[in-house]
């Protein structure tokens, strides 16, 4: 933590006014203090009434505060020793530092959010990019909630209805089982939608790898260099020059890309070079995308093989130069060269167009982020709802069984929802939180 113009000291309980007080100095008691107004205050020793800081002090009483109890929060001066000490006097009251997450999970047992929303406000802690925080954003304004919600009173609706056509089955009560189906099914696509936005959504908020590979001194360490606009790798005419991988990171169509500049694959000299080589099959392994450079003013050489369903994007490197007579280039290469920055902006366009169909390329709209554990559910829930729609025919049986499935689709609702969700479930969700939030 450095200096900052300000820095905020949170405190939230039920004993949130009477820990502050003794360090709140002013013409009015902090019991007294209007709730959400900004008050201009003196801090000072509790012990020593030495003064410490001129802050602004806002009151906000429960249950109208983020937690839903008193809060008190502390606008200081950003000096770290300042925050530090005011923090070690707090808790000479009797307060206590928060666990990460703390204050959003109070917010969530206190009924302020639900558990979509809480996770919502991690994604858009996290978010790397302006398109992850638009995503985050929508999360945070109830996009996947909203949905989920909507699909967990649906389901209560059906399986009420079912229940009764089950335990009635002369007197025509209850759901009707061909429509009740036709709900299940339209459920079913709504899961599938919202499983598909959400993993595409992961992909714009966790970001792609890129491995740039090639044949030793093909220029990947230039052309590296050359996207993100300054010298991150050692450029070199020696061969072998990068014996290790070097990660950069960009944003490329609204999604964080973590660019590998990868050692050359050819016959090893060394065993330092061998060991280069075989990290740069293992960053080949967890690529998303390759770029495989190729030096179009030398012969031909080709000794890289891209994973399975793994794009690749061809460059011809060094286009400043005489082609040689004998390289073989594929006809869609991107003829560039790092040293004039030609070709650049070609590639980047052909990358953009890339990670735009990793991430869904129909646009944002309605596009939505998720949590993996989320993901998880909804994928789930999907499942469960095809097999209560499969099992659905209208006789007693399968009407049972599909009840079965139709019961575990709704408590995986509830799951993303956080409607009765044990403490191990609050732990995985809240530990990925920052101190304070």
């Amino acid at each position: 933590m450095g200096e900052s113009a300000i820095g905020v000291i949170r405190v939230s309980g039920p004993g949130a006014v009477a820990v502050v007080a003794p360090l709140v100095e002013g013409p009015t008691a902090l019991d007294a203090l209007d709730s959400h107004h900004l008050r201009r205050v003196g801090l000072v020793h509790p012990t020593t009434r030495a003064p410490l800081d001129e802050a602004l002090c806002a009151v906000m009483r429960g249950p109208r505060s983020y937690t839903g109890e008193d809060v008190v929060e502390l606008s200081c001066h950003g000096s770290p020793a300042l925050l530090r000490l005011v923090v070690e006097l707090l808790l000479r009251q009797g307060a206590r530092l928060a666990a990460p997450g703390e204050f959003t999970r109070r917010a969530f047992l206190n009924g302020r959010l639900d558990l979509a929303h809480a996770e919502a406000v991690a994604l858009l802690i996290s978010a790397r990019t302006e398109r992850a925080v638009t995503l985050a954003a929508r999360a945070l304004a109830g996009g996947l909630a909203q949905r989920v919600r909507a699909m967990h009173e649906a389901l209560l609706d059906v399986i009420a209805g079912l229940e009764v056509t089950l335990d009635f089955p002369e007197e025509g009560v209850g759901a009707d089982v061909k429509e009740a189906g036709q709900l299940i099914e339209r459920l079913r696509g709504e899961a599938a939608r919202l499983a598909t936005t959400a993993r595409e959504g992961r992909v714009v908020h966790e970001g792609l790898t890129v491995a740039i590979v090639g044949a030793p001194n093909a220029g990947k360490s230039g052309l590296l260099n050359a996207l993100i606009g300054r010298e991150r790798a050692i450029v070199s005419p020696l061969p072998g020059t990068t014996r290790d991988v070097v990660e950069a990171t960009v944003a490329i169509a609204g999604v964080p890309v973590r660019l590998l500049d990868t050692a050359g694959l050819g016959a090893a000299r060394d065993a330092v070079e061998a060991e280069g080589m075989r990290r740069s099959r293992s960053a080949i392994a967890e690529s998303n995308l390759l770029i495989l450079v190729v030096d179009g003013s030398a012969p031909p050489f080709s000794r890289v093989t891209a994973p399975k369903g793994v794009p690749v994007i061809t460059v011809r490197s060094k286009s400043d130069l005489p082609p040689h007579p004998a390289a073989a280039v594929r006809e869609d290469a991107v003829a560039v060269s790092a040293i004039t920055g030609e070709g650049l902006d070609r590639l980047t366009e052909r990358l953009a167009a890339a990670i735009a169909r990793c991430a869904g390329d129909n646009g944002d709209e309605g596009a939505i982020v998720a949590s993996l554990r989320q993901l998880e559910l909804l994928e789930r829930l999907g499942g469960l709802l095809a097999g209560g729609r499969l099992a659905l025919s209208g006789q007693p049986l399968e009407v049972a069984l599909a009840l079965v499935d139709l019961r575990g689709a709704l408590q995986t609702t509830a799951e993303i929802l956080g409607i009765d969700v044990g403490d191990a479930v609050l732990d995985r969700v809240f530990s990925t939180f920052c101190l304070g939030k």
